[in-house]
């Protein structure tokens, strides 16, 4: 057995793997720039050398289906599905943070949002989605970003059809004399020490990959292994950045290990990533034939794929 073999193995049977978790992964890294549309018996081929079974697939294809990220057809005896208008929105914004190259650049500019007349249950669903925006809480009514832009918030606020309670501020950066004040603020509303946690946890499992795929044999990254890896690469780091609030170099602790694990994130993928879509192509079937070739968007991930 190889020793990536192994390391797969090892992946698969770290954690326990939600299948819907893994299933929405694997539509956004492999799917959503190649029409989101694929028959059922082609998903349960891919995910079957990874030992998950069919059972497995139409369980998860369910409950998204369920939940309104999936849409399905059927033609004949065949399902065929694909990502629903609310799966490709929210896929497109968890794009964002998941290849992005770098922090973002900040001019020092901070998006307040103040929050009245909202009952419990409606203020806790909005916060719910503007934390996964980046938002870290100041005061019990009061939220707030360095990174978000307004038009994106308004937007969420209209689609939660709460943007008439909702008040919005801009703000710039404080005096030098509340720099220090406003850091442990910072680490104390966006739980920077806990991601940190979850950083260094997906570093450790995922820096030995490293030299491993640097000593393969000729012929011993195939197509099918580069998918596996790629696959349980951005589920991982999936599950980790999207809570990542995504602050100013500067704003952050000297301790921050979020850009490592980003540049490990990108070293390995551009190692696979050809393979991957290669195995994808191979594998997938849609409603109307194979699948589209991927759009621009996808060769810019992570500032550039480079295929050899």
């Amino acid at each position: 057995m190889s020793r990536l073999d192994v390391f797969i193995q090892q992946a698969v049977s770290s954690v326990p793997i939600s299948g819907t978790s893994l299933i929405s992964s694997l539509y956004g890294d492999a799917l959503s720039h190649r029409g989101g549309e694929i028959w059922l018996g082609s998903l349960a081929a891919l995910l079957e050398g990874l030992g998950f079974g069919e059972r497995f697939v139409r369980t998860a294809l369910f409950r998204l289906n369920k939940e309104g990220w999936l849409d399905v057809d059927r033609v004949g005896r065949r399902s065929y599905y694909r990502l629903s208008d609310k799966g490709l929105r929210l896929t497109r914004r968890a794009e964002g943070k998941i290849y992005r190259a770098e922090q973002p650049a900040w001019d020092g500019t901070w998006l307040l949002l103040l929050s009245e007349g909202l009952d419990k249950s409606t203020l806790a669903d909005v916060k719910k989605q503007l934390i996964w925006q980046v938002f870290g809480t100041l005061a019990p009514s009061l939220m707030a970003s360095p990174s978000q832009k307004l038009a994106d918030v308004q937007a969420l606020l209209h689609e939660a059809g709460v943007a008439e309670n909702v008040i919005c501020f801009e703000a710039h950066s404080p005096l030098a004399m509340s720099v220090a004040a406003l850091r442990a603020r910072v680490e104390e509303c966006w739980q920077l020490s806990e991601q940190n946690i979850m950083y260094n946890a997906f570093i450790d499992s995922f820096r030995p990959l490293l030299p491993l795929l640097r000593e393969a044999a000729p012929g011993e990254l195939t197509p099918e292994r580069c998918f596996h890896i790629q696959l349980l690469l951005i589920h991982f780091y999936r599950r980790v950045v999207l809570k990542d609030p995504l602050l100013p170099e500067v704003l952050l602790p000297a301790h921050w290990t979020g850009q490592a694990a980003r540049q490990l994130c990108i070293n390995i993928y551009q190692r696979v990533a050809a393979g991957a879509l290669a195995w994808v192509s191979e594998k997938a079937e849609t409603s109307v034939g194979e699948l589209p070739q991927p759009g621009s968007l996808f060769y810019q991930r992570f500032g550039g794929l480079h295929f050899n």
